[in-house]
Parts: structure tokens; C-alpha cells; sequence
């Protein structure tokens, strides 16, 4: 559709990383504590030895390892947002692509994903680097969803994302535009992705306390969505609310007027009418999808799944 495919695609991650230092600190000290008792003279803390004391349970000496806990690449790039953020010209928006790509991007799920994203909420990434270094005009594809993503994560944790948001309305607006056009940015929007995008437009209709958002959301859901409608399903709701009829004529001038101009209607007006109806045409035939993926599975998995078994008689039990 016009918002974007619905495909998948993978990211290269350092997912595991945590886990290989894990292994690397057992086999460590596993050899350290057999060394230990090897090298030091055996039994339940015994002296002596050649290079220490007591090894076994209650000893002390022996030759370990010191191997120690290599610092996560995340906990590295920290100390980038901590310079950024000083507004001293250190940006680099390369650096915001690198990172959604190695520890965001729709291709990585599971621990490993949810463990780089803990250390970048902690790391203050969205507060520090991603929100003051924003520009609607020229930030990447990769910059905004990564808000999205960084947002997500907040109020996931239970923390009011808006607050980080809610000093620079401007910006807000800005972001709020771009976010919305994140699928027609991009050829394929993986399922992760676009689980993502979707939740942050929950988050959004759910948030119309908020004023900032509200002002945005709402004119997603008005009037000007009735332009998708045929006119006589128009003019029947039109009937049945009657107090509508004089907006709907303004709605019906307005767009009139921005079909004449040179680079036709602009984007926001294009949105109020067709954004939602999309999304819903959309989400539609996803589900259908899904479904037909599905059963084309269990046909292949079942040899026919239930329907031949009821031809075949199915034996009885």
C-alpha cells in the first residue's frame, strides 16, 4: 500500500555479547578454583603449595584469573550523548543510523535486543542526544524511529515519555509529522518496525490529556475523513447529524481550493482525510495475509489439515 510494505528484513546486532562474558567469567574462574586446589595443596582450606595457599573450599590462594567484565559497546557510545549533549557540535548523525542499525532495528528481537535497549534508556540516549540534536527537516528515517522506539521503551517502564517532549512544542509538531510518515519513507517497514510505529499511535490516542498531543491526534479523527466517504454515504450521515452540514461544507471548500494549487493538497490536509482510513485498509490486509499464510502452513504441515480429515472420516476414538 501507500504507507509502506509490510516485509521483513534483518540487522546485523552484538547481541550475545552478554552471555559470552558470562561464559568467559565460569570458564575463568572454574579454572582459577581448579587451579587452586591443584597448584595450592588440595583438602578444605590446606596450605602450602607452590604458588599459594588452600585451595578447595575454604582455601584462599592458588592462581586465578582476574578476567573482568568488558564494558558493552552501548556503555562505550554513552559517552558520546554525555558530550553531545553539551551542545558542543559533536552530533553526528551517522552515529544515530549506526546505532538503530547494531542495537534497534526491527530485524533484532529477544534478550539481546531488550538488554541494548535498557542500556540506552539508562544511558539518557533519547534525553542527551536523540531530542535536543532533532531537526524535522533533516533528521533520518533512523533518527525519528528511534524515538518512536525510545519513547516506547519509556512508557513501557512506566515513565511519562511526553515529559522529555513537552518544552519544545515546535519540535513536537515537527517529530509528530515525521513520525507519521515513517512507512511512505521506506519501501519495506519490517513487522518488528511497524509493531513499533503502531504502538507509539496507541500511546499517542491514549495520551489526549496531553495537550501537545491532543491537538495533533485529533486532526487524524475529524471531519475530513468523511472525503473517503461515497456521497451518498456522506449525505446519509450527514442526515442523521445535521449540526455537521455547515464544517462539512467548509471541509468540502477548503479541499476545493488546495486541488487547484500547482503542487496539489498539502501533506497535513492530505493525512486528516486519508491517514486512518489507510491504516485501517492496511491493518485489514495484514490480517488477511496472516491468515492466508497461516492456513497455507497447516495445509502443508497436516496434509490437508481438518477439512480432509472430515472427508476421510476421521476415524473414531
Amino acid at each position: 500500500g501507500e504507507e509502506g510494505g509490510w516485509g521483513g528484513g534483518g540487522c546485523s546486532s552484538d547481541s550475545g555479547q552478554s552471555d559470552a562474558w558470562s561464559d568467559a567469567a565460569v570458564s575463568s574462574d572454574g579454572e582459577g578454583f581448579r587451579g587452586g586446589a591443584r597448584r595450592g595443596g588440595g583438602g578444605r582450606g590446606g596450605g602450602g603449595g607452590r604458588e599459594g595457599g588452600g585451595g578447595g573450599r575454604g582455601g584462599g590462594g592458588g592462581k586465578r584469573s582476574k578476567q573482568s567484565k568488558p564494558s558493552s559497546r552501548v556503555d562505550e557510545l554513552a559517552e558520546r550523548w554525555a558530550v553531545g549533549s553539551d551542545g558542543d557540535g559533536t552530533f553526528d548523525e551517522a552515529l544515530v543510523v549506526d546505532v538503530y542499525g547494531r542495537f534497534l532495528a526491527g530485524g533484532r528481537s529477544g534478550r539481546g535486543r531488550s538488554a541494548d535497549l535498557s542500556r540506552l534508556e539508562l544511558s539518557g540516549y533519547l534525553e542527551r542526544y536523540l531530542w535536543p540534536h532533532f531537526d524535522g527537516e533533516s533528521a533520518s528515517w533512523e533518527h525519528v524511529m528511534s524515538i518512536v522506539v525510545m519513547l516506547n521503551a519509556k512508557f513501557g517502564e512506566g515513565v511519562d515519555g511526553w515529559a522529555v517532549l513537552r518544552a519544545e512544542r515546535a519540535r513536537f509538531d515537527a517529530f509528530f509529522g515525521r513520525a507519521l510518515g515513517l512507512p511512505s519513507e521506506r519501501a519495506e517497514m519490517p513487522w518488528l518496525e511497524r509493531a513499533e510505529w503502531v504502538r507509539f499511535l496507541v500511546r499517542a490516542f491514549g495520551s489526549l490529556e496531553e495537550e501537545m498531543v491532543r491537538v495533533q491526534a485529533l486532526k487524524l479523527a475529524s471531519l475530513p475523513m468523511w472525503l473517503t466517504l461515497s456521497e451518498r454515504d456522506a449525505a446519509s450521515r450527514l442526515k442523521a447529524q445535521p449540526a455537521l452540514s455547515r464544517p462539512w461544507k467548509f471541509v468540502k471548500k477548503r479541499r476545493t481550493k488546495e486541488a487547484a494549487l500547482p503542487s496539489g493538497p498539502p501533506l497535513s490536509s492530505q493525512r486528516e482525510e486519508s491517514f486512518l482510513p489507510s491504516l485501517l485498509r492496511q491493518t485489514v490486509e495484514a490480517l488477511a495475509l496472516a491468515d492466508e499464510r497461516a492456513r497455507g502452513a497447516a495445509t502443508e504441515d497436516g496434509g490437508g489439515g481438518v477439512d480432509d480429515e472430515a472427508e476421510g472420516g476421521g476415524g473414531g476414538g
